[in-house]
């Protein structure tokens, strides 16, 4: 029998993770949702759309929720405490905290990536942190926002 204070550490007892989502990330899930119905409705499930989103609600609704701090989807450098998951041209970037059992997911874009361009996600994605834009989840999650751009 565990002692008093004591934490069980096997993942199979610990409470699920509860995912969320900013406004910005949110409104693209809605549109990749929107555009999937719309291909369904003209009897197109074959779709771009519909494969498109499948692999967005797949990816946040069971791959990142079941394994959210894996190391394999760990960003470096300055963007070292967000976590990002690649299915084809999607880049999908979240926060998680195994204290909170909480998920955020920060960020979703289909654009392609191509070092170097200024529409490549991780730019994008990287000034947006810069920007300040993600510090108040940040807080609330409780992890420390990533060091400022030297």
């Amino acid at each position: 029998m565990p002692s008093e204070g004591s934490r069980d550490t096997d993942p199979a007892k610990q409470p699920p993770y509860t995912v969320e989502m900013t406004a910005s990330a949110e409104a693209v899930y809605v549109d990749l949702y929107r555009r999937a119905k719309a291909a369904e409705s003209v009897n197109n499930p074959s779709s771009a759309h519909c494969t498109t989103f499948h692999m967005v609600r797949e990816a946040v609704k069971i791959i990142i929720p079941g394994d959210p701090l894996n190391k394999r989807y760990a960003l470096r450098g300055k963007l070292s405490n967000v976590f990002r998951i690649r299915k084809g041209r999607l880049r999908i970037c979240w926060i998680a905290s195994s204290r909170t059992r909480r998920i955020c997911i920060l960020f979703i874009a289909q654009t392609l990536r191509k070092e170097g361009d200024p529409r490549d996600p991780y730019v994008l994605f990287e000034k947006l942190m810069e920007a300040g834009h993600f510090d108040r989840v940040m807080k609330d999650l409780q992890l420390p926002k990533p060091p400022p751009k030297r």
